[in-house]
């Protein structure tokens, strides 16, 4: 079949022809594609074409249109459904039980329209211009499947009235004299489809559908769509305030477990309620922590999320058409939610950086952003950038903090651990330190490693490689302890069984499967949480384990930044590097408040061995008394704690260790000249 057969005319007028009728019906019976340019589209205009239509969709036509945004909410609506029947098996039934006729697409369009774009018969994409005005053309191609074209341009859109109802012209171009218009037309809708029509935008229609951008939305207020109303505390005000004075710039520094994720997003939304329009950023240090976000943002109100991490494929085209949007006014927020890794990454830095206004940085535990990696970043001119952190600064990284400051601005707000435990933002905890020994062997391994690492030093060429790597092997050394082992399976060897619940066991690494089996074999229900779990898992043994029937959670670092383990009441920690981002960001976690969680229980493994020669007792306790030092000035039993571990370093005359902070002793030991063995009592290699 095809077109040779109809008498076409050049031109169809309302005043002598039904233009419905006399044109588009017969042209559609004949054709395997149409493409329509126009700048009013309604899925009524379906029921007006539906004699042809059927005919046209039994031989597997498609038809591609290209109109303005202003689409009706019952459209918008449609075409939604249409989309999602692809993803979703419910609607997909639906839609597949549909029976395409004639009477069908007369009576129930909405459905039409939706099963059009279901079965990939139909593609839609919106038009704007870039200079704010209206997109307008009208023109249309037919093609029948032996590759003749008819092609027609006039005053008619593809709406009830322009096809049946208005008085309307069309020119319709079809003869031989023809073909150089037709291909003329072909060309230019070729170059709308694809994007390259210059002083015009094109994008894709699930663009607009994400946020119901239509003519009954015209009236809606920016920010309106917040599902939940949250309201700030006074801290949460105080945080708020301290943002927008200062430019909406600043870091929060305040005690993990205390809020900084909701406080940041209220921040965002005290930005969008006053520039009535936001282009949302967030960044988190590793993938599990999208999830958690997401849930949060969506809490707030934010329906609109693209997650950019893993495959480029996976986002970028996303990303660039929300920014596209976002910059055409299309939408008035979205939300982009990435992880350091992948904001480091030239693509996402070049298509963050076209955002034109209003875009919103939140860097999650922003020490981080002090990696090189990120910092020839493209980032530092957004409107407002915010991080987030309990320990801002970088250990062992002048230059890191000192970028951080930098691109973010200041400390412009603190909420320390002591307020937060005082107001009950955090739950109180007792300080458990257990005094550990080491074995002869290790002791004399440790004295081999500060020789060595005394030696490097004195060496005019410092290699810096083999220090840290020598220096790693000391801190291990600590942390793997037999000795730890030995007091914590006895700890629990005097449990009853049952009462054990909610506690988390922190561990080396190397170390976690004798743990997690020793653990098990005393009769405790315990599994491990390290990198070898995967995502999925993760949540369940979580869940489980905030129920109660698994026990004991031993971990490495998967529970250091983001997890949420509110109901975790003990937890025991067998190694811990000198770092106080580490050990501050675990108490945290720790003292999460949950329901029927009065108090906490920390029970830290502290090596002071009692064999060694002066010398290196204050070297390994220089190294583990400045922990000592921030976790027991909180404590409910601050003072019994400080008498314990006092009468271990009584003999040695360093009792003044238990009052040095962790950051006073970097301070001081920044100061000194030239290396220092105490120096690498106190560097980790986890910078």
């Amino acid at each position: 079949m095809s077109f040779e057969h109809l008498e076409l005319k050049y031109k169809y007028r309302s005043s002598q022809d039904q233009i419905y009728q006399d044109f588009y019906q017969p042209c559609l019976q004949e054709a395997v594609r149409y493409d329509r340019a126009v700048g009013y589209f309604t899925s009524n205009s379906l029921s007006v074409l539906a004699n042809g239509l059927d005919v046209f969709l039994e031989k597997n036509g498609v038809i591609r249109i290209i109109a303005n945004p202003h689409l009706t909410k019952e459209d918008v609506d449609a075409i939604e459904f249409g989309y999602k029947a692809k993803e979703d098996v419910v609607i997909q039934s639906l839609l597949r039980e549909l029976e395409m006729s004639k009477k069908t697409i007369e009576t129930d369009a909405f459905n039409t329209l939706a099963w059009l774009i279901y079965k990939d018969k139909l593609e839609i994409k919106i038009a704007f211009t870039k200079n704010n005005s209206l997109y307008h053309e009208k023109f249309g191609i037919f093609f029948d499947e032996v590759g003749n074209r008819i092609a027609f341009s006039g005053s008619a859109n593809e709406t009830v009235g322009g096809i049946r109802d208005n008085f309307e012209k069309i020119d319709v171009f079809f003869k031989d004299h023809d073909l150089e218009r037709i291909g003329d037309m072909e060309k230019d809708f070729e170059n709308l489809w694809n994007d390259t029509t210059p002083s015009l935008k094109v994008i894709e229609i699930p663009n607009i559908i994400k946020e119901k951008l239509a003519s009954y939305r015209t009236n809606h207020k920016p920010g309106s769509s917040f599902k939940k109303v949250i309201k700030p505390r006074p801290y949460q005000e105080e945080a708020i305030q301290s943002i927008q004075v200062n430019n909406w710039h600043g870091i929060l520094e305040m005690a993990t477990g205390t809020g900084k994720t909701i406080t940041s997003l209220l921040i965002s939304k005290a930005f969008l309620n006053d520039r009535k329009r936001m282009f949302l950023v967030i960044i988190v240090p590793f993938t599990h922590l999208v999830e958690q976000w997401i849930e949060n943002c969506e809490m707030m109100g934010f329906s609109t999320i693209t997650k950019c991490y893993g495959s480029k494929k996976t986002w970028m085209n996303q990303l660039q058409a929300d920014i596209r949007d976002f910059n055409l006014g299309i939408i008035d927020h979205h939300v982009a939610i990435t992880t350091y890794k992948t904001a480091a990454s030239k693509e996402f830095n070049n298509y963050i950086a076209g955002i034109k206004r209003n875009a919103f940085l939140i860097a999650d535990e922003c020490h981080y952003f002090g990696v090189r990696s990120l910092r020839k970043n493209l980032l530092g001119d957004m409107d407002a950038k915010v991080g987030l952190s309990a320990t801002p600064q970088r250990w062992w990284d002048d230059d890191g903090t000192d970028y951080i400051t930098a691109f973010f601005g200041p400390v412009v707000y603190e909420y320390d651990m002591k307020t937060a435990i005082r107001n009950g933002a955090l739950t109180e905890y007792s300080y458990h330190p257990i005094q550990t020994d080491l074995t002869d062997h290790e002791l004399h391994r440790y004295d081999q490693l500060t020789k060595r690492l005394i030696h490097l030093y004195s060496d005019e060429k410092l290699n810096n490689e083999e220090i840290s790597e020598v220096n790693r092997k000391r801190s291990l050394l600590i942390s793997k302890a037999e000795a730890k082992k030995e007091k914590l399976f006895s700890l629990f060897d005097q449990k009853d069984r049952e009462s054990v619940k909610h506690t988390l066991v922190y561990c080396a690494p190397g170390e976690i499967e004798g743990i997690t089996k020793g653990l098990a074999d005393l009769g405790y229900r315990v599994h491990r949480f390290d990198s070898e779990v995967s995502l999925k898992e993760r949540m369940k043994i979580l869940d489980a384990f905030d129920r109660g029937s698994i026990q004991i959670l031993v971990a490495i670092k998967c529970l250091d930044e983001g997890v949420d383990v509110p109901s975790t009441k003990e937890a025991y920690f067998l190694a811990s590097t000198s770092n106080p981002r580490e050990f501050v960001q675990r108490r945290g976690r720790i003292l999460r408040a949950h329901p029927g969680k009065n108090i906490a229980k920390i029970y830290d493994f502290i090596v002071l061995p009692s064999i060694a020669n002066d010398q290196m007792y204050k070297s390994i306790a220089s190294k583990e008394l400045p922990r000592f030092s921030e976790f027991s000035r909180f404590a409910i039993n601050s003072y019994r704690a400080r008498q314990e571990i006092g009468a271990f370093l009584a003999p040695y005359h360093l009792e003044y260790l238990m009052d040095k902070l962790p950051w006073e002793v970097y301070n001081e030991f920044k100061q000194m000249e030239g290396p220092h063995e105490n120096n690498q009592g106190i560097r980790s290699t986890n910078q």
